[in-house]
């Protein structure tokens, strides 16, 4: 009666923890069934659980179903099994960290009044406020302190000008909102729990390593973690280009002397801004991609990227070039890759795989059999390393469609330093605008600056 009793403590101990270790796997993105957890639990009966390497792959096999979890399943199994030591260290710095934010959270109380009155904004504009650089924050401190002490007509401001106030203060915080962390709620730094922001920042860490490692020593088996990164931030910049767009049709820029003759009944502050009526159509984006030797898997993830911004944009056509021009706007199939595609499409225009680049035959062919994408909507994007055979004729068919288009720019894959070991790159120069981008950090502040 004994045995049985201590066997099924055990039993009702590893529930406990594989319950606790399912719950963190679900807060940093896992989708975990209770039948999962079962299945846990009968594999780990049956190995045991003196050997490490073992209990991960059990645990590893039957909790994840998604290969681009595996990163953040690997991480989080790190951090919950670690010593009792390091899970306490870790508890002790998140604490601290939560008291250090809760205290910046209560000194915007004192910072953002209007007359001595407290201002009307959210938790999270005051979450805002408080993750703004020092000489931001002081800027704001300056506006309200000017506001409070302003005149009309020589006579103080009243509080019936405090919704005015605030109307400007939540503007601005509203772009430094999108400006610290997109459309995500910025939150306190890291969870109480020491485990979870290790978790956390273990997996901020691997973002930026990713982020800025050059695309061509991703290893195949990186590919669906590296391809949900790439879905994630065209997401985010697709939503970025939204709101623009959507300003943009609103107003354009500010009228900075009707703003201020606005604004003299005020004592100078400026509270009524005034814009320019503008109107600007959405791009269309023509991506002309070298799927040369290693070109290809370059083409291949700046390709994705781009697609994600296919909702925001009117339109975009796709054409691979080596010797030949190939267009790739067939309809895509789920899961069909870059090199799929081109395969394809080379197999149904008769031509075959190989040979040297050639960009020149490629702009003219565009332009003899789809004059149609050349126009002032029109962002030519083309990916290539600048290594290509008839230079020069190339550089005067890419002055011709400079010309006719809004913009060309043109995703170099070496780095800059390299520029000056290809022949033509100055040639090309002059007709585009030419950034170094052979990582996912180049390929974002890149679309970020040009949309």
């Amino acid at each position: 009666m004994c045995m049985d009793t201590n066997i099924d403590r055990k039993v009702s101990e590893l529930d406990k923890y594989l319950v606790e270790f399912a719950q963190l796997l679900r807060t940093v993105g896992l989708k975990i069934s209770p039948s999962e957890i079962f299945d846990a639990a009968e594999g780990l009966s049956l190995i045991g659980l003196v050997d490490r390497d073992r209990v991960e792959s059990i645990l590893q096999a039957t909790m994840v179903k998604d290969v681009r979890n595996i990163s953040a399943f690997r991480e989080t199994f790190r951090a919950y099994f670690a010593t009792q030591e390091q899970k306490e260290a870790w508890n002790k710095e998140a604490a601290q960290k939560a008291d250090q934010w809760n205290e910046q959270i209560e000194s915007t109380y004192q910072d953002l009044r209007f007359q001595d009155n407290e201002l009307d904004i959210t938790e999270e504009q005051r979450a805002v406020y408080a993750s703004m650089p020092e000489k931001d924050k002081q800027r704001l401190r300056d506006f309200l302190e000017k506001s409070s002490n302003g005149t009309r007509g020589g006579m103080p401001l009243d509080h019936s000008y405090q919704p005015m106030v605030e109307r400007v203060l939540r503007g601005s915080l509203e772009y430094w909102r999108r400006k610290l962390n997109e459309d995500e709620p910025i939150l306190s730094p890291g969870s109480t729990n020491g485990i979870l922001s290790e978790v956390e920042r273990a997996l901020r860490d691997r973002e930026v390593e990713v982020i800025s490692r050059d695309l061509k020593k991703i290893s195949p088996e990186e590919w669906p973690e590296v391809v949900r990164l790439i879905r994630r931030l065209s997401q985010r910049l697709a939503n970025q280009v939204t709101r623009r767009y959507r300003a943009a049709r609103r107003r354009g820029g500010l009228d900075m002397r009707l703003t201020l003759r606005k604004n003299l009944r005020y004592g100078g502050v400026l509270i009524d801004r005034s814009y320019r009526n503008r109107r600007k159509g959405r791009l269309r984006i023509v991506l002309l991609c070298d799927i040369s030797g290693s070109m290809l898997k370059y083409s291949e993830f700046i390709w994705q990227f781009v697609y994600g911004l296919s909702n925001v944009v009117s339109g975009i056509k796709t054409f691979a070039f080596g010797e030949m021009l190939v267009p790739l706007n067939q309809k895509f199939k789920k899961g069909q890759t870059f090199e799929t595609m081109v395969k394809d499409a080379l197999s149904m225009s008769g031509k075959e795989w190989g040979g040297g680049t050639n960009l020149a035959n490629a702009l003219e062919a565009l332009h003899r059999h789809n004059s149609d994408v050349f126009s002032k909507q029109t962002l030519l994007l083309i990916v290539s390393d600048a290594q290509t055979l008839e230079g020069e004729k190339a550089a005067e068919l890419l002055s011709w469609a400079n010309r006719k288009v809004r913009k060309v720019l043109w995703l170099n894959t070496l780095p800059e330093r390299r520029w000056s070991e290809t022949p033509y790159v100055k040639a090309f120069l002059p007709f585009c605008q030419m950034y170094e981008c052979y990582t996912l950090g180049h390929l974002t502040q890149i679309l970020n600056k040009q949309f």
